[in-house]
């Protein structure tokens, strides 16, 4: 329920009625962790403004579907499977996107994972497996593609998914929190070495977003309580990280790099008591 002399705040319309049906022609984004949620929807939005995508994760059931989404708007679609914990894997991911769709121009580091757990609690195989994923994965696909966008001598851009429970600690979920500050590090450090190739790299932090991954973590619906931390009286939808997405993607962010977004609906700032 909206606090007392608020209303919600409205939907983030679709990103065809937002941005040029062209934007990103000629684009070859690779999305991991692109079956679900938000990877899903920035996936269909990139294939809408004009790019082929790729999507990749462990299942290969949750890609077919979304592929399917991405061919209907007469963009090419390419989906493999990756575990981003293994470099070895990840490099026959890069080399299949490649082979299918071309060079890669735009990479989205999607995949995370995540638990509810107290940290006393918390064994050394679940931060492995979720910083693993988190951090390791970012950083595996990042040196991939770059490795390959320094090659071909025409730039690129990066976007991680970071959170902001990297900010101000992460009481029950220290490793998803550890990992994710990890990654805004390390597009700060990627954008500093990698300038000079006119690569870009930034982070997109997403606030309390009613994702399947979500609910999983918390064993089912979101707490209504959480919605007095945030300032927008609703939780974020996929949808509400897309915009986002599509422009640091664009070339509308060609100045940007090292830079991290929120899009949380003000939760990270204070409550006002009056």
């Amino acid at each position: 329920m909206a606090r007392e002399g608020t209303e919600h705040w409205p939907a983030t319309p679709p990103a065809t009625a937002l941005f040029a049906d062209d934007l990103l022609d000629g684009e070859v984004a690779l999305i991991t962790g692109g079956g679900t949620g938000i990877g899903e929807e920035i996936a269909v939005a990139y294939a809408e403004l004009g790019a082929d995508v790729a999507i990749a994760s462990r299942n290969m059931d949750h890609l077919e579907p979304v592929a399917e989404r991405i061919e209907a708007t007469g963009q090419s679609a390419c989906a493999t499977t990756v575990d981003v914990r293994e470099m070895d894997r990840v490099e026959e991911m890069v080399e299949t996107v490649t082979d299918e769709l071309g060079d890669i121009t735009v990479l989205v580091n999607n995949a995370g994972a995540n638990f509810v757990t107290p940290t006393e609690s918390l064994s050394a195989n679940g931060w492995r497996s979720v910083v693993g994923t988190i951090l390791d994965g970012t950083a595996y696909c990042s040196m991939a593609v770059g490795e390959r966008m320094i090659e071909h001598g025409e730039g690129g851009s990066i976007i991680s998914m970071g959170a902001t429970n990297s900010v101000n600690g992460a009481p029950y979920h220290a490793h998803s929190g550890a990992g994710k500050a990890g990654v805004h590090n390390l597009m700060q450090t990627l954008g500093a070495e990698w300038a000079k190739f006119g690569i870009r790299a930034n982070t997109i932090a997403p606030g309390i977003i009613e994702t399947e991954g979500i609910a999983g973590a918390v064993g089912g619906e979101l707490p209504e309580m959480l919605l007095e931390e945030i300032h927008a009286d609703r939780f974020g939808q996929p949808a509400d990280c897309v915009p986002l997405a599509v422009f640091l993607a664009s070339p509308a962010a060609n100045y940007v790099t090292g830079a991290y977004y929120s899009a949380d609906g003000g939760h990270l700032l204070p409550n006002v008591p009056f």
